[in-house]
């Protein structure tokens, strides 16, 4: 598993230019179905199935970051999100809006997910495919819950949650008052109580169940 990294801190900027340079962000765990290298003016990526599969990068894109976990993996550049399936076999891209910061990455055996001071990115190993959920304006990410199977996302006006099988990003408004007073994450269903009620988010709910 690949926790999160701190954008401005911990991620390395890696110019492109360099024709010999050569890095692996290679499996260190059982299970690991992808890998991937950068190569000069190209990501590349491969798996059992696909063999070798390059997507070229711009003159300018910077790669800030890069990791694999089971069916997936994905790089995160200066312009773009990239993610490649084991199961698609190819690359996938989503477009960075104009000085979108990157703030957070995590990276599980079926799915991606990336936090930009914009959107909540997820990337869905089973199909390859990039889902999106906008932020609002004053709306700030303050707590973040997730295991194998999906993941919640709380924000001071919601909570956010990712099915990587089912749907995408599912959201249930908090009221004014409501405080969170505890997660519990057990059992592939993430439960979060607050001072009016628990609402219960796993990967075989459609959506949000709410208990009063």
């Amino acid at each position: 598993m690949v926790l999160f990294h701190q954008c401005t801190r911990r991620w390395a900027l890696v110019p492109l230019m360099c024709s010999s340079w050569l890095t692996m962000a290679q499996a260190t765990e059982v299970g690991t179905e992808v890998t991937l290298w950068f190569e000069s003016g190209m990501a590349v990526a491969s798996s059992q199935l696909s063999g070798r599969r390059e997507l070229p990068l711009g003159a300018q894109e910077v790669v800030v970051g890069s990791g694999v976990s089971g069916i997936n993996g994905i790089v995160v550049t200066s312009r773009r999100l990239l993610g490649f399936s084991s199961r698609a076999l190819t690359w996938t891209k989503k477009e960075l809006d104009v000085n979108e910061k990157i703030l957070e990455r995590k990276i599980l055996p079926t799915f991606s997910l990336v936090r930009t001071d914009r959107h909540l990115y997820g990337f869905r190993g089973v199909n390859g495919l990039w889902l999106e959920d906008a932020l609002g304006v004053r709306e700030k990410v303050q707590r973040f819950h997730s295991n194998d199977y999906g993941a919640v996302f709380i924000t001071n006006e919601r909570l956010v949650g990712f099915n990587p099988l089912l749907g995408g990003f599912a959201s249930k408004p908090l009221d004014v008052h409501e405080q969170i007073v505890g997660v519990d994450n057990d059992n592939g269903l993430i439960l979060v109580s607050t001072t009016k009620r628990t609402l219960v988010f796993g990967s075989r709910l459609s959506g949000w169940e709410e208990f009063e």
